[in-house]
């Protein structure tokens, strides 16, 4: 009777622990979190494998009805996107592979392609574990991408009455993500880590929709090097929509003036001094965009501060977004930099690749995706790369941010060299605005002396031409690269100058506006004149914004690709789901409850 009931207890103590562990130790089991909404009653946790690419989900609900998970088409919208619906009934776990055609109650998938791991419901809560493959082949289920991915939830109090039968939400949302190139896990910082912070100091925003602003900061004395290891965004509680992004730039420290350490003002001041107009663009410390978290080096790189050529003196840009033209926004937002004295091994660096800032980069309306490219050229990484640390050369880049504004959908970086063009540094098929993050991918490309990058923007358009410029409402296309060891390569951009003016004085002036915003016959010619004319100018710089020898806005050929990328075949021979792996995982479970119960037994 003893022996009866110690198995008892130890039977119950184990079906408790499977019950309890996926509940209170999420954060353990999985090396990625996200809260879906504000609020956090839609957490999402998840682990990716890429050796069999596969990722598996946890949502976690404040509810103890139906909860709906999805990944959306690109834009956050119900329509085209591949759900998951799930609650628990009368201890019966309900759980189906669905999609959305419209707002209405999604359909059946025809193929079942997530897997349920687990479906519980305890203290108000529901806990749903779910996998899928990246690419499941079917076609109503969304491919699973490097880059942005909007994910849509939504959840009801109650049980539905039947599967056929589920009632319309009472909380919905969306949110964008990297579910893949996320980064690991946060690392623990070092005991003796410091900060400092470069913030606003309750800068006044005037009512304009776009404003930057610039304020001037020395970097910290030290006794010796120290490298940055953590840089992390601070908001101001209140001013979440409207900080949009933050660019640090190296200045020239031999050169400043005293007298302007203490600046701050607006891009068009015109008390702006030209020794810090000057600072403002081509050396970048550090980066961040609305929807970014702190950024945390790799174990073997820091920033180095406290060295004779390090940075001694910096300007911070703010870009504002006010779009409802408050007059009474106060800002001290900015950035905080956590360094240590236990140093890396190699230095890092932030190159910038893109398109100038020009109003030559121009856009049509009523474009669904118009492409845009700028080019880091071989001149450039030819002068600037030489003489790396590295075995072998070149640098290294392990993480990497693209950036575009409001007419932007999709955006990347494309590698070449010697005319072969290699695996694409990164990409963004869904790109948002309001969360510009750095992707961190599982490996780091090598770039060499000679290797062309291109970076390549996709936009659409309304009634309306885009012209590039620093606004909102115009345009940009740059990406940010951290990599090391540090070299002399800070700014790579290009400018297709030479096809614009051309258009404008053979088309823009030829075939007046007279009274619409944009005449049809300069669509094609602006398109063939981008496409086919081959000289750009490119623009290089390296340390305290010098200009690499002979790299001033240089007229050269764009990159040549004779081999071009070829991607990888997919949907052929998917290994799918069978009895016989079904089987053989019960039989494991079985096998490890019956050597628990046996242990309990003796």
């Amino acid at each position: 009777m003893q022996k009866i009931t110690k198995i008892s207890a130890c039977c119950l103590l184990i079906f408790v622990c499977l019950a309890k562990s996926s509940i209170i130790d999420l954060t353990s089991e999985h090396s990625f979190f996200a809260a879906l909404d504000e609020s956090q009653k839609v957490k999402l946790y998840w682990n990716v494998d890429t050796a069999k690419k596969e990722i598996s989900f946890t949502v976690e609900a404040q509810t103890t009805g139906w909860v709906g998970f999805g990944i959306s088409t690109g834009q956050g919208k119900m329509e085209g996107a591949d759900i998951v619906i799930g609650w628990v009934k009368d201890g019966k776990a309900y759980f189906k592979d669905r999609h959305a055609t419209g707002h209405s109650q999604p359909k059946l998938d025809s193929q079942q392609d997530y897997e349920l791991i687990s479906l519980q419901e305890e203290s108000g809560k529901t806990v749903m574990k779910f996998k899928r493959k990246f690419q499941t082949c079917d076609p109503d289920d969304n491919k699973i991408q490097e880059g942005t991915t909007k994910l849509i939830y939504a959840m009801h109090p109650d049980d539905p009455e039947s599967e056929d039968n589920i009632p319309t939400h009472t909380m919905k949302g969306a949110r964008s993500v990297f579910l893949l190139n996320a980064g690991e896990d946060v690392p623990e910082l070092p005991a003796n880590t410091k900060t400092f912070d470069f913030l606003m100091n309750k800068t006044h925003l005037p009512p304009n929709r776009t404003t930057y602003y610039y304020r001037v900061f020395q970097f910290p004395t030290l006794p010796g090097r120290r490298d940055i290891i953590r840089i992390e965004p601070v908001i101001q509680v209140g001013n979440e929509g409207v900080v949009h992004h933050m660019i640090l730039y190296q200045c020239d420290h031999e050169n400043f003036p005293q007298s302007n350490l203490s600046y701050e003002g607006v891009i068009d001041s015109p008390d702006m001094p030209p020794a810090v107009q000057k600072c403002t663009g081509p050396s970048t410390i550090a980066a961040w965009a609305i929807g970014g978290k702190a950024f945390d080096y790799p174990e073997h790189v820091g920033f180095s501060i406290g060295t004779n050529d390090s940075p001694k003196i910096g300007v911070m840009e703010m870009h504002y977004d006010n779009p409802s033209h408050k007059t009474d926004i106060l800002d001290s937002s900015g950035l905080r930099f956590h360094y240590t004295s236990q140093l890396r091994k190699y230095q890092a660096g932030l190159l910038s690749v893109g398109w100038f800032v020009s109003w030559r980069m121009i856009i049509p309306p009523h474009q669904e995706s118009w492409e845009t490219e700028g080019y880091c050229v071989e001149d450039c990484t030819k002068e600037g790369i030489k003489g790396s640390s590295l075995p072998g050369g070149g640098i290294r880049i392990f993480a990497s941010a693209l950036h575009t504004h409001l007419a932007g959908r999709a955006a990347y970086t494309r590698h070449v060299r010697n005319g072969v063009e290699l695996p694409e540094i990164i990409r963004d098929d869904h790109y948002d605005f309001n969360f510009q993050e750095f992707q961190v991918p599982a490996e780091e490309t090598t770039v060499l002396p000679g290797d062309s990058l291109i970076t390549g923007c996709k936009y659409h358009t309304k009634n309306y031409p885009v012209l590039g410029g620093l606004g909102t409402t115009e345009e940009m296309c740059l990406s940010f690269h951290f990599y090391y060891p540090k070299v002399n390569l800070f700014q790579c951009l290009s400018c297709q100058c030479d096809a614009a003016e051309n258009w404008y004085k053979s088309h823009f002036l030829k075939y007046p506006v007279n009274n619409s915003w944009w005449n049809d016959k300069w669509t094609t010619p602006l398109r063939d004149g981008y496409r086919d004319t081959d000289a750009i100018r490119a623009h290089c710089s390296g340390g305290n914004g010098k200009v690499l020898p002979g790299l001033r806005w240089k007229t050269v050929s764009k990159p040549k690709i004779h081999t071009p990328l070829k991607g990888e075949p997919e949907c052929q021979d998917l290994p799918s789901s069978s009895p016989n792996k079904l089987a053989s995982c019960g039989l494991v479970l079985f096998t490890l409850l019956f050597a628990v119960l046996f242990s309990c037994m003796n």
